[in-house]
């Protein structure tokens, strides 16, 4: 998985529990897969009630706008009722979903994107500056794992490339990730990245393919998507406000 799920325990309503979660994380918990629920299941770390996630009817609909198809309605739930209505999880039934009026006060589950696409044309430089600002920094892709999850979020890029942490150095001639880490797992696409660069037009930078996913050299000028990395991956146990968050980190 690609995201970190939080218990935050106070009570909202759904609409006051989404916006929490989009000012402190990224949103309401999306769950998509059985991974995923066994990932909650382990951020609730024992906790037992009912707890908002982010499927609110619309017809039905992620908070965060994604149209994954997964459901985990309790046996026999009539889960499509008229008016508006939104999703408890409920941990003592095996944590299946329940539809409830939107506005009852409950705790709820946050989820944090590992990875983030930013949907804006920048330069190298910028985009950098933008993920080192407002995220962490452009994505280091030194393993195969992030490759995978790369990968997923360049989906719904709306350019043909995306930047990445990837750095040429004229004046010493080889590649490097922003973040420090050595490149040791490449994927680079034929022709790019393995033989002398050619510098006469300015600095390059590394970016992925939409389409084949693979890496490519470019100039730095060029003006593309970027993903950057959201959270810095380590499992954190904080305080906020009067809520206790508990958090269990996927895709590690």
């Amino acid at each position: 998985g690609t995201r970190q799920f939080y218990l935050v325990n106070e009570r909202k309503n759904w609409t006051e529990a989404q916006k929490y979660c989009r000012e402190k994380f990224t949103d309401l918990a999306t769950i998509q897969n059985q991974e995923e629920v066994d990932a909650v299941k382990s951020a609730l770390n024992g906790a037992s009630g009912y707890f908002w996630i982010g499927l609110r009817q619309d017809p039905w609909i992620w908070s965060d706008g994604s149209n994954s198809s997964y459901r985990n309605w309790i046996s026999g739930e009539a889960n499509n009722p008229v008016g508006d209505y939104c999703v408890h999880l409920i941990s003592k039934q095996e944590n299946s979903w329940h539809v409830i009026e939107c506005n009852l006060a409950s705790p709820f589950i946050c989820y944090e994107a590992a990875l983030v696409l930013i949907k804006e044309k920048k330069t190298w430089w910028e985009a950098l500056r933008y993920c080192r600002e407002n995220h962490v920094d452009l994505v280091s892709v030194h393993t195969e794992g992030i490759q995978r999850w790369v990968e997923t979020v360049a989906r719904n890029s709306s350019t043909d490339n995306v930047w990445v942490g990837l750095r040429h150095t004229c004046a010493q001639g080889f590649w490097f990730w922003v973040s420090g880490s050595t490149i040791c797992y490449q994927n680079w696409a034929p022709g790019n990245g393995t033989g002398v660069e050619d510098c006469s037009n300015g600095e390059r930078s590394g970016a992925v393919q939409s389409g084949s996913k693979q890496w490519i050299s470019l100039l730095e000028t060029q003006t593309l998507n970027f993903i950057c990395t959201a959270s810095q991956g380590e499992i954190r146990i904080s305080v906020l406000y009067s809520g206790f968050v508990f958090t269990h980190e996927t895709g590690s």
